[in-house]
């Protein structure tokens, strides 16, 4: 089965914006991490221009195991669920 973003995770809000957690075990950890780079270096098209312009940090990291997204600035758990759902990368 093909797992895309959407597939494998969800969107928490915190104090300072958003955490993506990968809850499913099988995915393979490197293909999150490219994820992020891609979008870090603005090869993503998953995000909005708007969207792209109020995150202020991102950064990759596992967490009991597994990957974890963390995204500050002033971005809404509802913006983060609608770019995970137009990604498009398969993990």
């Amino acid at each position: 089965m093909r797992k895309t973003m959407k597939d494998v995770s969800q969107v928490k809000s915190t104090e300072e914006g958003v955490i993506i957690e990968v809850f499913d075990e099988t995915v393979d950890t490197e293909k999150v991490k490219e994820v992020v780079e891609n979008c870090q270096t603005g090869k993503c098209d998953c995000m909005s221009e708007e969207t792209k312009a109020k995150v202020t940090f991102m950064d990759f990291k596992v967490e009991n195991g597994k990957p974890v997204i963390e995204i500050k600035g002033d971005v809404s758990e509802e913006e983060i669920k609608k770019a995970i759902n137009r990604s498009k990368k398969e993990l």
